[in-house]
């Protein structure tokens, strides 16, 4: 299954030659440093984190890995489910973790964070990733394309809050009680933790979306 991982690289840089450095990512990182520049002292790297995990929400659908579910190679190798779902989206996650140290790295840095916080964003940056494509597999499992795309775009927000809730809560009620650097990293250690326990438990409930290559995964015309 790891020929995933090497197959969606050799498609992202043949689709562009810079590779993960897509629009969207310059933009971010352009726009985020600059922020932390003119914002120092009034902003902080967890506010970076809460805007840019809401923007991760409506983006995460276009990754490879999704994608793959309406080709036929998925369905060809003689490995298990979980493991085909896991290695289709790892080229996704590297984006993500590149994509979180160009977000938060110098950023944090420039905003006077310490390195551990900034440790802890990226790592709730890129396991929230992980735990959006689970989510999308288990619509894709339980739900399918057979809903107007509205419709389906608000239960899915409303699903990534109700997955989310539990881990979040927990986070805030540590951060606020501990309160300070201990308690800031405390909330972040919960939230990846959280994010990781989901993602893990939504791919293992839709792997079955891997035994029906007929799956109307796409809404008929």
């Amino acid at each position: 299954a790891h020929v995933f991982l090497y197959k969606h690289l050799r498609e992202t840089f043949r689709q562009n030659r810079f590779g993960f450095f897509s629009m969207y990512t310059v933009i971010a990182t352009v726009a985020i440093l600059a922020l932390s520049f003119f914002l120092r002292g009034k902003m902080d790297i967890i506010t970076v984190l809460q805007v840019l995990m809401w923007i991760q929400v409506f983006m995460i659908g276009t990754g490879r890995g999704l994608l793959e579910t309406y080709s036929h190679y998925i369905y060809m190798i003689p490995v298990s489910p979980f493991t085909k779902l896991l290695w289709s989206n790892m080229e996704l996650m590297l984006r993500s973790f590149i994509e979180s140290l160009l977000f938060f790295a110098v950023p944090g840095l420039v905003l006077g964070s310490n390195p551990l916080v900034i440790l802890g964003c990226i790592a709730v940056y890129t396991f929230f990733s992980l735990m959006l494509l689970g989510i999308n597999y288990l619509f894709m499992r339980w739900v399918g394309a057979n809903l107007s795309q509205g419709i389906l775009l608000m239960i899915y927000f409303f699903a990534v809050l109700i997955f989310l809730a539990p881990g979040l809560s927990a986070a805030l009620f540590v951060g606020f009680t501990v309160g300070g650097f201990v308690g800031t990293l405390a909330a972040l250690g919960i939230l990846f933790a959280w994010e990781l326990i989901v993602a893990l438990a939504c791919f293992a409930l839709s792997k079955n979306v891997l035994h029906n290559c007929d799956m109307s995964s796409v809404r008929p015309k």
